[in-house]
């Protein structure tokens, strides 16, 4: 059983010796969702599963395990004749546990994750005074909190082996306070993110017009008061504007994470508003060119201000 990170491509491969064609099942959390024939091209038969599992998987800011994953079953039956014909040659079973993250490039093809492996990628954590968070990962419930009193300066180690060392910083910000980002990062688990000092928020509304008629017949007249040019379907998005605190260089992953995210939500006070990274270029800091490090980032919120929802 492999954990598979499905927005990067996923390949099922049948290439036994004389194979012409091959049938693949898809199952997901037990329900058979696909099957799929091919013809063989040199006695081999790739198909290519991520898309068609990872629209199965489903986020939300209030789920209970940071990393919302699904099981997947495959099947690849291997024929001696075209489209499915002639006699069964091999089968090959293979189960699977698709996460909706990602591969990087450098890396291999069908990119994967370890058991028991820490799913975030930044040790640094900057945290508010008297905040409790957490560290995902996939073995033991999903999580591990970094309660309310955990101070400045902590060392946490995290894992099994290898232990993962992190290192708790406490942000004390009494004139503007903080925000928390929740973000889906490439190990496909959502992971907090705190921005601190000054934070800006802009409006941008649209509409559109048309010129009434607002004479009076009955009394060949017209008021004055009336509005000729008539606004309607008025609206408004918001953008959220953070800064990061001073942080260290290996924070730059992290950053590139939520740059890339597909999942983000922030929230300021009690209110949590689902949001996307705008910032679409950004130079990474480092601290022999730049010493200090921090980060200016932008997000659109991707509700309307009037409610609309029909």
């Amino acid at each position: 059983m492999a954990n598979i990170l499905l927005r990067s491509p996923q390949y099922k491969t049948a290439s036994t010796s004389g194979v012409a064609s091959a049938k693949l099942t898809i199952s997901i959390d037990s329900v058979l969702r696909y099957t799929i024939i091919k013809n063989a091209i040199n006695n081999r038969v790739v198909f290519e599963i991520s898309e068609l599992c990872r629209d199965y998987i489903e986020h939300y800011f209030t789920q209970t395990n940071p990393a919302e994953t699904i099981s997947i079953n495959t099947t690849i039956t291997e024929y001696n004749a075209a489209n499915g014909g002639g006699s069964v040659i091999n089968t090959d079973i293979n189960a699977d546990t698709g996460f909706d993250g990602y591969g990087l490039f450098t890396g291999s093809v069908n990119p994967t994750i370890p058991s028991s492996q820490i799913l975030q990628s930044n040790t640094d954590i900057y945290l508010p005074p008297d905040t409790a968070s957490y560290i995902p990962y996939n073995f033991l419930g999903g999580k591990y909190t970094i309660a309310s009193t955990v101070a400045d300066g902590t060392v946490i180690g995290v894992g099994l082996s290898p232990t993962i060392y992190f290192t708790v910083h406490r942000v004390c910000d009494p004139k503007f306070g903080s925000s928390k980002i929740t973000f889906l990062n490439r190990f496909g688990a959502l992971q907090e993110m705190y921005f601190f000092h000054k934070s800006t928020e802009d409006i941008t509304t649209t509409s559109e017009s048309y010129k009434r008629n607002i004479f009076d017949y009955a009394n060949t007249n017209y008021s004055n008061t009336d509005h000729q040019m008539q606004k309607f379907n008025t609206n408004a998005a918001k953008k959220t504007t953070l800064n990061t605190p001073f942080v260290a260089e290996q924070f730059n992953e992290a950053i590139e994470e939520l740059m890339l995210s597909e999942y983000v939500w922030l929230t300021q006070g009690s209110v949590t508003h689902p949001v996307t990274p705008s910032t679409k270029s950004l130079r990474f800091k480092t601290s022999v060119n730049d010493k200090l490090v921090q980060y200016t980032i932008e997000f659109d919120h991707t509700s309307s201000v009037i409610n609309n929802v029909r």
